[in-house]
């Protein structure tokens, strides 16, 4: 056995200069733990590559530039942005995009959300809400799809349904499913 050390070490340490040294670790749980830790890293990078869904959101229609300020409630087509700040009620649309220093204190009833600001209220959207990374939200969030990209704040509930009825927010499933049929037994 020593035989085998001695012929190993010498294998290992030919052509490498005295002056340097040789550290060999035989622990296979390290080398586990680090592959376990490259590939948190590599999905945390592919992450970061992936971009926002700002290309669902149609033609900006309307515009709130950044020193406007609103009060009351708003209803549009198409797809509006908010760079300023806006209190009221409700905001009810297609679809809205809450810039980095947008300020929105309202309840909030669209198709599809994009939030890079601030929102305190509830939001309910037939199709998605995507909150960035400088969004912070305080409120719930009703939505089929719900994206949260890392630094985004959000201090709230979220309920996610299947679907949501295009008349009165109401869950509906995309599919009726038939019920089990009746089993008797004898």
């Amino acid at each position: 056995m020593a035989e085998k050390r001695s012929s190993l070490w010498g294998w290992l340490t030919r052509g490498v200069p005295a002056n340097r040294q040789i550290e060999v670790v035989l622990d296979r749980r390290k080398g586990e733990r680090r592959h376990r830790v490259e590939a948190v890293d590599e999905e945390r990078r592919r992450e970061d590559r992936r971009s926002p869904e700002s290309g669902d959101l149609g033609e900006l229609n309307g515009f709130l530039g950044e020193e406007s300020q609103f009060k009351g409630d708003v209803s549009f087509r198409g797809a509006l942005r908010i760079d300023g700040r806006l209190k009221g009620t409700h905001v009810r649309g297609e679809a809205l995009v809450i810039g980095e220093g947008g300020q929105v204190d309202a309840e909030i009833q669209v198709e599809r959300l994009q939030v890079s600001g601030y929102v305190r209220g509830n939001i309910t959207a037939k199709r998605w809400v995507e909150l960035l990374e400088t969004s912070q939200v305080t409120g719930t969030i009703r939505t089929p799809r719900l994206t949260i990209w890392r630094g985004a704040v959000f201090n709230g509930t979220c309920e996610m349904p299947t679907a949501l009825h295009h008349g009165h927010g109401a869950v509906q499933p995309e599919k009726e499913v038939a019920a089990p049929p009746n089993v008797h037994r004898e």
